[in-house]
């Protein structure tokens, strides 16, 4: 089953592109792991229950008359905290959004050009975000309404099978919600890169490779739970081993000021470098799966070649991608057959090595890791 097979082969893929380990690539993985991994980001648009606004309290007995909140008071500084969250939410959707495409492209090419990648997917990265938006809009509506029927009730006690009965339709409808979040982050966002699609036409692409291949995809989402699980458990204790050294500093007398300056963002940046192989490995798994279901939709080919001992192999030098020309462990060349002629010349020479996956750019597969890639305004995607 390649819901289970390909396990191992995304281990064998993540460590040719996280090794030899170069910083500055793990630098700037971390950037893009911040807005795309990790725990994740909430919908920006799920607001919870709060606090009544039906009018002013009725004080029980015994109760202080004057200690009671004017609702008009409170409700401009309400509506000014859930105003900023939005608007910070919604920019750090919106980034994550043209990150994962950023994302994507650096695990295709093995190449990390944040700048580059992210200008490019501009126009996948909106459609991201409005598939996102309108997604929590459409929970804001499902949970937001009861709840707020509940909020503005006037009865003074909400009867608890009314609660249970939103927890009993909460249940089901947040598992749906977070299975079309993930299918359209690692499966149709793939999808949208490779064929240049929009989200709507990108899930009417992959809906036949979901439909015929469900089982697989069944497993795949039932073990990436438990690796999920599993692996932030190991990284909640790495956080706890790394945050020991800055308690212990904290009982230190002026050492204790810098760290609480400095030991924030050091823990912040700590915890994402931990997180770097984690979200490479579950993102190379998900393509992996991906493209042994739907060949046409496989957006790392030469990865899956190479780590399967039938395609080309990783270069070795710092700064390196994957080879399309290189030769496998037998000296062979994968893929291409007998490109000698009997003259002695090496057609290979001439032969158009343009790879299918990302043909529009002209930086090739050994460019090196710099933060300013150059202008690249000639790039086109097709």
């Amino acid at each position: 089953m390649f819901a289970i097979d390909d396990l191992s082969d995304a281990i064998d893929v993540t460590r040719e592109f996280l090794t030899p380990v170069r910083l500055w690539m793990w630098l700037k993985l971390a950037l893009l792991v911040f807005f795309v991994g990790g725990a994740g980001f909430g919908s920006p648009m799920s607001f919870g229950g709060g606090g009544g606004f039906g009018g002013e309290p009725t004080p029980g007995p015994g109760a202080d008359p004057g200690a009671s909140v004017d609702v008009g008071e409170v409700l401009p500084v309400v509506i000014a905290v859930v105003f900023v969250v939005l608007v910070v939410g919604l920019t750090f959707l919106f980034v994550g959004s043209l990150f994962e495409f950023t994302l994507l492209e650096s695990l295709r090419s093995g190449e990390v050009h944040v700048r580059r990648y992210t200008k490019r997917n501009v126009g996948h990265g909106t459609r991201l975000f409005g598939f996102r938006v309108a997604l929590g809009l459409v929970g804001l509506v499902l949970f937001g309404v009861p709840v707020l029927a509940i909020v503005f009730s006037t009865s003074e006690t909400v009867s608890l099978g009314l609660i249970g009965l939103l927890v009993l339709l909460a249940i089901p409808v947040g598992i749906a919600f977070a299975v079309v979040d993930r299918l359209t982050t690692v499966f149709v966002a793939p999808t949208m890169l490779e064929h240049d699609l929009g989200v709507v036409a990108a899930w009417k692409r992959f809906w036949p490779t979901l439909r015929g291949h469900w089982t697989e995809y069944v497993v795949y989402l039932l073990l990436v739970w438990v690796l999920q699980l599993v692996l932030t458990f190991v990284t909640g204790i790495l956080f706890v081993i790394l945050l020991i050294p800055f308690l212990i500093l904290l009982f230190i007398p002026l050492l204790n000021i810098i760290v609480l300056l400095l030991g924030l963002p050091v823990i912040l940046l700590g915890v994402l470098l931990i997180q770097v192989p984690i979200v490479t490995y579950l993102r190379y798994y998900a393509l992996l799966v991906l493209g042994d279901t739907d060949a046409d939709l496989d957006l790392i080919p030469d990865q899956r070649a190479a780590v399967r001992g039938g395609g080309p192999n990783r270069t070795d030098e710092p700064g390196g991608g994957w080879n399309t020309e290189s030769d496998g462990p037998d000296g062979g060349d994968y893929g291409q057959g007998d490109t000698s002629d009997p003259w002695g010349r090496d057609e290979s020479q001439d032969r158009d090595d343009t790879d299918s996956s990302d043909r529009d750019d002209d930086t090739g597969w050994g460019d090196s890791n710099g933060w300013d890639d150059g202008d690249d305004d000639d790039d086109r995607w097709r």
